[in-house]
């Protein structure tokens, strides 16, 4: 201690140094904290038994049946080949809730799209309009896991600020 107190410089630099660690190590142990809890939402069982985890799966699989519903009737398009795009990507990363980007905003304006279309061609019969029901409740299903999304929120809030955002490169996605 003596040696601290003849030498105050060294002792700011070291008392600097102390806090500045504390502080990314809080910072870090603060966002692994909530990631943890990101990932517990996601594959935390319903009272139906299935997770975000497992209707984000189902969301991809119906995806890609209304895409292929819709090539049969309407010849392929952008929103066809995005939608199938954004199923494939959710299959490929859908067990990370962090690893997901755009393919559920992608997949809910697609199958709008497709189902406007359908529509006004007077081609929404009875295997397209199963295939588009069942996204869509799939779709309204992952709005409702309300502790999944604000979990997701808060560690979006918190990896949004400068420290935190040292860590983490990816948001988690939130389904509204």
């Amino acid at each position: 201690m003596k040696f601290f107190l003849e030498n105050r410089v060294r002792a700011g630099v070291v008392l600097a140094f102390v806090i500045v660690l504390a502080s990314v190590f809080g910072t870090w142990r603060s966002v692994a904290v909530q990631a943890g809890k990101v990932e517990k939402a996601f594959t935390k069982e319903d009272s139906f038994g299935q997770t975000v985890s497992s209707t984000l799966a189902d969301l991809a699989y119906h995806s890609a049946l209304f895409a292929d519903a819709y090539e049969r009737v309407l010849e392929k398009d952008n929103d066809s080949i995005l939608l199938r795009t954004a199923a494939q990507e959710i299959e490929k990363r859908g067990d990370n809730p962090t690893a997901l980007g755009n393919e559920y905003t992608d997949i809910r304006h697609s199958v709008r799209n497709l189902y406007d279309r359908l529509l006004v061609a007077g081609q929404y019969k009875d295997e397209i309009r199963a295939a588009h029901m069942a996204v869509e409740s799939d779709l309204s299903i992952l709005s409702k896991y309300d502790e999944y999304n604000a979990a997701a929120k808060k560690y979006n809030q918190k990896t949004a600020a400068f420290p935190a955002s040292l860590f983490t490169g990816d948001q988690a996605i939130v389904f509204e």
